[in-house]
């Protein structure tokens, strides 16, 4: 908080020294301060701020759209929090889907016959980045042409400010509770050109996920079988993740359970956000498998179970987690059905079909080891 208020303060003072001239001065006039107008100014700047983030954060993912295609990419999805327009075989459509910790998403995609070694990497990462700084540019050059006034001013240097608190925040190589900025997927894909495959593919997988293709349905080459080690990068570790969703397509579920146990002995050294998705899977994992009761009971926290249940309206996999840990592990049939139904109501709302395939054929698994259970 201290560190936020001091860039704050000092961005608010860079951007009246570049419009005045010069900084403020420190002794108050004769006529003493007007508390009205104070008022008035704070009130003013704070929802030129809102209005700041919102602008900015609409653009920098149009910043990343237009790169995109430019350089030979296809659109694939749109989102702003947790509003989605995604492109579908009938067309574009609205969808929800949330991330935890971020406020927008632009996904894109290459072509199935794209060469590894001339993929695109650097404009798509960086567009969002160049939005934010030109936005920026525009309000200082405008703060200096006119005369905007109160609300012109505070909206302008709002935009001025957030633009570049945006750029750094994402331009400047970061990788925070497990989510890649721009900068540090720029960093890495530049330092190690072997791993524009891994960004390559997970574009592709995604694009044909939000065509309904499942996993098992994708070229082999596309997935993986490369363990993972302490020194193992971002990429190479969501790559992991996706090995393991195609081994759960194919019904592989012990395979699938070791690779989710290969993940998590990586302890904190395993992103945040990669922790939890690779936590709740490998409780359905376990309880599908071995069904160790001491395991669940350390891999299931209140943290593991809250971000389950709340991704579970985005993320059909979560449903089908759900499904297993009430069905198989607390014996609940009726709390299970209610997550099924979710899953079968909702198959074609989500932003990955895919995915929703492959749950349904998950909790079919479920149900059918709930059954020999009973006998």
């Amino acid at each position: 908080m201290l560190m936020g208020a001091a860039v704050g303060y000092f961005g608010v003072m860079a951007i009246i020294w570049l419009v005045e001239g010069s900084l403020p001065s420190s002794h108050g006039g004769k006529e003493g301060i007007d508390w009205g107008m104070m008022a008035l100014s704070i009130g003013v700047t704070l929802v030129g701020l809102v209005f700041a983030v919102l602008v900015h954060l609409i653009l920098h993912e149009a910043g990343h759209l237009i790169a995109g295609l430019l350089t030979g990419y296809r659109f694939l999805s749109f989102r702003v929090f947790k509003f989605t327009l995604v492109k579908t075989e009938d067309g574009l459509r609205w969808k929800k889907f949330h991330i935890a910790g971020t406020g927008g998403q632009c996904i894109l995609e290459l072509p199935e016959d794209q060469d590894v070694e001339t993929v695109p990497w650097f404009w798509y990462n960086a567009g969002g980045v160049l939005m934010n700084l030109i936005i920026m540019l525009l309000s200082i050059g405008l703060l200096r042409l006119l005369n905007p006034g109160v609300v012109g001013f505070a909206l302008l240097a709002m935009l001025a400010f957030v633009g570049l608190f945006m750029a750094m925040m994402n331009g400047v190589p970061a990788n925070i509770g497990g989510i890649s900025n721009d900068g540090h997927n720029i960093w890495m894909l530049w330092r190690r050109p072997a791993e524009r495959r891994y960004f390559l593919r997970s574009l592709q997988i995604a694009g044909q996920l939000s065509r309904g293709k499942r996993m098992s349905e994708m070229p082999e080459e596309w997935t993986e079988d490369r363990p993972i080690t302490e020194k193992s990068s971002y990429l190479e570790l969501t790559s992991r993740l996706t090995y393991m969703a195609l081994l759960e397509d194919k019904g592989e579920l012990d395979k699938a359970r070791q690779v989710a146990e290969e993940l998590m002995a990586l302890g904190k050294k395993l992103p945040q956000l990669l922790q939890m998705e690779v936590a709740n899977e490998r409780v359905m994992l376990e309880l599908m498998t071995i069904n160790r009761q001491e395991v669940i009971n350390v891999v299931w926290t209140k943290q593991v179970a809250r971000y389950t249940e709340a991704g579970c309206k985005y993320s059909p996999i979560k449903c089908a987690v759900l499904y297993a840990y009430e069905l198989l592990y607390n014996h609940d049939a009726e709390k299970a059905e209610g997550y099924k139904r979710q899953l079968e109501v909702h198959k074609n709302g989500y932003t990955m079909p895919g995915e929703a395939l492959t749950a349904l054929r998950l909790i079919e698994s479920i149900e059918e080891k709930s059954l020999e259970k009973t006998k």
